[in-house]
């Protein structure tokens, strides 16, 4: 039963980011490009990792930097 509350989340946060990134008409390519800095450069995989749910420590801080430029609440 848990895998399936996991699941659940993860499918409701692809949702959310996956509308919020058609709105302001961004690609998953563009966003990483936005969210890449001279310290740190994210690849478009990783942003598609952070879409899709992901849980590890850096999907967690890209899905936090995509929420304040798409303007959307993080959960």
């Amino acid at each position: 039963m848990p895998e399936q509350t996991i699941d659940k989340a993860a499918l409701e946060i692809e949702l959310k980011y996956t509308a919020a990134l058609k709105r302001h008409g961004l690609s998953q390519k563009a966003m990483a490009a936005l969210l890449t800095t001279q310290e740190e450069k994210v690849a478009p995989s990783q942003v598609n990792r952070a879409v899709k749910g992901g849980n590890e420590p850096k999907s967690r801080r890209i899905r936090s930097q995509m929420a304040k430029i798409l303007g959307i609440q993080e959960d």
